[in-house]
């Protein structure tokens, strides 16, 4: 009976755990050229009527500050499967977005919703600090479809060092499981000024690495991160209080 008791103790713990992941949904949205402000000023007043206030529907939003997109708006919303159920956007919503975002947005950029998860074991933070910062360093790397295995040991002994050295560093990596190319991964970075950013812990740092797997043990690690990772490439990334629900 008490084996029954535990067995049965252990499937519910696992279904709430399943429950209590959270999606993040992420859309970027391109201004048309010298529309810039007028569209952010239109999704400010959309944020503040329809989503603040509103538990279901927690989302921060970010501007593009380097890169390909540089200009464009992020908008990410992050809820458990479960909220996704409950949250429906309300006509009045899509009418107020459609009437004064869509005519500032240069549709034929857009490249729809994108669906992701946090990978906790891949991520860490060393620094004390757990909140919002102003500017996020992002890493997409485009893994190849069969080396996600050897991509996740990489990064957990990426992870591994920094936690025996007792590293300052703060990371995290997310995957993207619906909305576009499979094996993606997001690095992101955080830091609040500029003068931050010229003082970030490295991150890949080959002494801190060596000390905790060996002399020679970075070179090797950077050798096979490079055979397995397709594409590469870094933006960052600014909050934009006011057209989220968040701090």
């Amino acid at each position: 009976m008490k084996k029954i008791f535990t067995i049965l103790t252990f499937s519910l713990l696992t279904c709430a755990f399943a429950q209590e992941r959270i999606v993040h949904q992420g859309r970027m949205w391109h201004p048309k050229p010298m529309q810039g402000d007028k569209m952010e000023a239109a999704m400010a007043k959309k944020t503040q009527k329809y989503n603040v206030g509103n538990e279901n529907y927690p989302m921060n939003s970010f501007r593009v500050i380097t890169g390909k997109d540089q200009g464009a708006v992020l908008r990410i919303t992050f809820r458990t499967f479960a909220d996704r159920d409950k949250y429906i956007l309300r006509k009045s919503e899509m009418d107020y977005w459609q009437k004064n975002v869509i005519p500032h947005v240069d549709m034929s950029k857009d490249a729809g919703t994108s669906l992701w998860r946090k990978m906790e074991n891949h991520s860490y933070n060393g620094s004390g600090n757990s909140d919002r910062l102003r500017y996020t360093q992002v890493t997409e790397y485009l893994v190849g479809s069969g080396n996600m295995q050897e991509w996740n040991q990489l990064r957990s002994k990426l992870v591994e060092a920094h936690k025996k050295t007792g590293s300052k560093a703060r990371f995290n990596h997310y995957y993207r499981f619906s909305g576009g190319e499979t094996h993606l991964i997001h690095m992101s970075v955080y830091f609040d000024s500029w003068e931050d950013y010229d003082k970030l812990t490295s991150v890949f740092s080959t002494e801190l690495y060596d000390k905790a797997h060996g002399k020679g043990t970075n070179k090797k690690w950077l050798d096979n991160q490079s055979n397995i990772v397709k594409r590469r490439s870094t933006f960052i990334r600014e909050h934009l209080p006011e057209l989220s629900s968040i701090e």
